[in-house]
């Protein structure tokens, strides 16, 4: 391992159990993240900043969230800038492909990455999503000239990647690549069921439980971040919402639904009507989290990541407490 590690990179490396939650906004002036950090920072170590996409040029567009920045430094959780490659509606595969298709534009990307960083960050957090198959050994290459880069300078090079239960789903990833060059990585077990797919758990525990059994064969335990939602999603012929565990309570109370438990998926969901439309909505709650919180020590992983900062409750963390913290 390093020795040369920055302060805070180090702070983080000597935690033996990670929270890490992501920061994002939904809409100008979010605050429910900062929100979050404010109020739970004792109980978050590190926060991933979703700061920066990127550009087919290679460049990045975005911003450090300067707030979040200086409540975390406040509070000594750990501050990770998160590179990626949503546009906004997708996460967009065209400048993927022209990042990885030589070592100079993987060179240069990874110089712009630097430039970004701020000074008292940890390290970054890299979330490329929909690398294609014939990039597999390219992304490889990336990751290895960013571990280097960043090592050098003492800062943590973390990643997330796609929850898949064989190597022909996402095949873009080499998990055993992957696991072997970054020094956290974080199994992205949400999303089962997506906004632009047919309704069904957000993670059901079969499927979660698959997943890492995937992830385990070839990441090291002691790197693993678990992928913990704290949402869900209301389908319906219309647009399909995202809706924040805080936000359901209400939800229930004004359209009067009936809160039912799928035993299979062991994740709760309800159907509403709206005239004549039918809503259909998939959840996790604060018993449905702490059952996936399980999994954390019974297969020795090294901790949770949240998606995200903001959505959830009180309860919830005071879950998180009793099943990780103690």
């Amino acid at each position: 391992m390093n020795s040369n590690w920055t302060p805070t990179a180090r702070h983080l490396i000597d935690k033996r159990l990670w929270v890490l939650g992501y920061v994002s906004e939904d809409f100008q002036g979010d605050m429910r993240a900062i929100g979050s950090l404010r109020q739970q920072g004792s109980r978050i170590d590190a926060y991933a900043d979703f700061a920066f996409q990127l550009q087919p040029d290679g460049q990045f567009s975005g911003q450090v969230n300067k707030l979040a920045l200086q409540e975390a430094i406040a509070q000594g959780t750990a501050p990770l800038i998160l590179f990626h490659n949503f546009n906004g509606k997708i996460f967009d595969p065209l400048p993927l492909r022209s990042v990885l298709s030589s070592t100079v534009s993987q060179r240069n990307c990874i110089q712009h990455m630097m430039n970004l960083i701020p000074p008292t960050a940890a390290g970054v957090h890299v979330d490329f999503e929909g690398i294609e198959g014939p990039y597999r050994i390219p992304f490889l290459a990336f990751l290895e000239s960013l571990k280097a880069t960043l090592h050098d300078r003492g800062l943590l090079l973390t990643i997330a990647i796609p929850a898949k239960r064989s190597k022909w789903e996402a095949p873009g990833y080499d998990f055993a690549g992957i696991g072997r060059l970054c020094d956290s990585v974080t199994l992205m077990t949400y999303d089962e069921h997506f906004s632009g797919g047919s309704p069904g758990p957000i993670a059901s525990l079969p499927w979660m439980t698959e997943s890492l059994d995937y992830a385990i064969r070839y990441v090291p335990h002691e790197k693993l971040l678990l992928g913990i939602p704290v949402y869900g999603y209301d389908w319906s012929h219309e647009q399909t919402q995202m809706v924040p565990m805080r936000d359901i309570p209400e939800l229930v109370a004004r359209t009067n639904a009936r809160i039912l438990w799928s035993d299979p998926a062991v994740e709760p969901n309800f159907y509403y009507w709206q005239g004549r439309l039918r809503h259909t909505v998939w959840y996790e709650n604060e018993l449905s989290a702490k059952i996936r919180l399980g999994f954390v020590k019974s297969y020795r992983l090294r901790g949770i990541a949240v998606w995200r900062l903001g959505y959830e409750t009180s309860r919830f963390w005071q879950g998180v407490t009793s099943k990780l913290k103690r």
